[in-house]
């Protein structure tokens, strides 16, 4: 291994583990600064609007029970991508309400969704998914959408989900597995570390997806549907590299890593796009399930 890897790995495994799901910066963006939430703000709305993404992602919208729906609340909203998509496939008397921890994020959602002309009957608030300011039974259908890879207590989210979609409602999770999340790299140990250095950065709980059909039914739900796909890009592809791109100059900022190694990690993901050699690959999954009548 690295030299420089090694030793900064010898100085910060320790409290790395110990604060693990401390380091998500999605969990952290009411407390990072304007750079860190600019670069967060342009990943979601990028992988929102990326062909293959945004089908995959998307795909359970279709499932749901829209056109019965009067309230719809979708649990981390961030900039508002799905709140905007769900807008375009409901009626003018739904409305549609997005949540998300971060004021800026809420902004940013306001404007992109006034922007696209989608503003009508479309409502964001701030607030916290462990503890929703909603009353029992109030909405008809809640999204749960890369929001419980980076909550701190997923199974608290769930209960609040239940609590507040009405008997007979619907929750639907999706996320990524991103225990899987993987990148080709020459050095199988390096390439190993420098992942767990990225998941350990993006998401707070990257195995909550192989975890969640048992933490359903302790939270009242009851699990009706569920899929699962994976997401690659082979030979070339711009979703995965912009997240390299994305990711990588925080990876070095936030210690996690040293400069050089991202460095040189970037320059050979830049250099397999070109090539046509690129592989990278994470798995994602949906669970439609609903609130006992």
């Amino acid at each position: 291994m690295n030299t420089d890897l090694r030793q900064a790995d010898a100085g910060a495994s320790a409290a790395a583990s110990a604060a693990r799901t401390d380091r998500d910066i999605y969990r952290l963006t009411p407390t990072v600064d304007a750079g860190v939430l600019a670069a967060i703000a342009a990943r979601l709305e990028f992988r929102g609007k990326d062909e293959g993404y945004a089908r995959l992602s998307q795909a359970y919208f279709g499932r749901l029970p829209l056109a019965q729906a009067r309230r719809i609340l979708a649990l981390g909203c961030g900039t508002g991508i799905e709140v905007r998509a769900l807008k375009r496939l409901t009626g003018p008397d739904t409305a549609v309400l997005g949540v998300d921890h971060s004021q800026m994020l809420i902004d940013a959602a306001r404007q992109l969704t006034a922007d696209e002309g989608l503003s009508d009957n479309v409502t964001y608030h701030t607030g916290d998914a462990h503890h929703l300011p909603y009353s029992d039974h109030d909405f008809d259908i809640v999204t749960l959408h890369t929001l419980i890879s980076h909550v701190e207590d997923p199974q608290q989210v769930l209960r609040e989900a239940h609590r507040v979609v009405r008997p007979g409602g619907t929750v639907a999770i999706f996320d990524g597995d991103y225990a899987s999340l993987t990148f080709a790299y020459p050095d199988p140990a390096l390439a190993r570390t420098i992942e767990d250095k990225l998941i350990q950065l993006i998401v707070a709980n990257p195995r909550i997806m192989r975890d969640a059909p048992r933490l359903l039914p302790a939270a009242g739900l009851k699990l009706v549907e569920a899929d699962g796909t994976l997401y690659p890009n082979i030979g070339t592809g711009r979703f995965w590299l912009a997240a390299t791109e994305s990711y990588g100059p925080l990876l070095a900022r936030s210690g996690l890593l040293p400069q050089a190694i991202v460095d040189d990690w970037q320059a050979f993901q830049a250099r397999a796009v070109q090539n046509n050699t690129f592989f990278a690959a994470s798995s994602y999954y949906t669970y439609l399930t609903q609130r006992p009548e």
